[in-house]
């Protein structure tokens, strides 16, 4: 996408929308199901390209374990995603330090119940999303959405911070 002219044009969800549920597993070989997640708290869930072989990704996990306490004491659980399978997960999970859960969602069934599907991504990058950031309330519901225009620029910790403000 050349770029978004306006929030209510990014696509996927939007605020007040119902967060769809799955059961993905993570980079340690743990399954994970929103639903469960959710009876602890809400959830900030990060979508990313590629936590393989794209760079703006892999720094962006970097920054969100750097901040996680933060994030986490803001109320909210952090969950990371992207296209990539189970074991390409592991070894992200392993090589970048992270400490949360990094999803595998290969087949993009999530990705796309989220309405974030790169419909013009080709090649290797078939199936990756939009980069996105959805605050999930323990309700079930989409409290907040962030997105850039450009896939190389991502919305800050302090940005997701300030976004978990919208649970108080």
């Amino acid at each position: 996408m050349a770029g978004f002219a306006a929030a209510a044009e990014m696509p996927g969800l939007k605020v007040g929308d119902d967060a769809p549920d799955f059961t993905l597993t993570s980079g340690t070989g743990e399954e994970v199901t929103l639903s469960v997640v959710l009876e602890d708290g809400p959830a900030v869930l990060v979508f990313v390209r590629s936590a393989d072989w794209c760079p703006y990704c892999r720094r962006q996990l970097q920054d969100l374990e750097a901040n996680r306490a933060m994030l986490e004491a803001a109320g909210a659980q952090l969950i990371a995603f992207s296209y990539d399978d189970a074991e390409t997960q592991a070894k992200a999970v392993a090589k970048l330090g992270l400490s949360y859960p990094l999803l595998a969602d290969p087949e993009s069934q999530t990705i796309e119940a989220y309405g974030i599907l790169n419909q013009e991504a080709r090649g290797k990058s078939l199936g990756v999303p939009h980069p996105a950031i959805f605050v999930v309330d323990a309700a079930g519901k989409v409290r907040a959405k962030l997105m850039e225009a450009d896939y190389r620029d991502r919305p800050s910790s302090a940005a997701i911070q300030e976004a978990l403000e919208v649970l108080n």
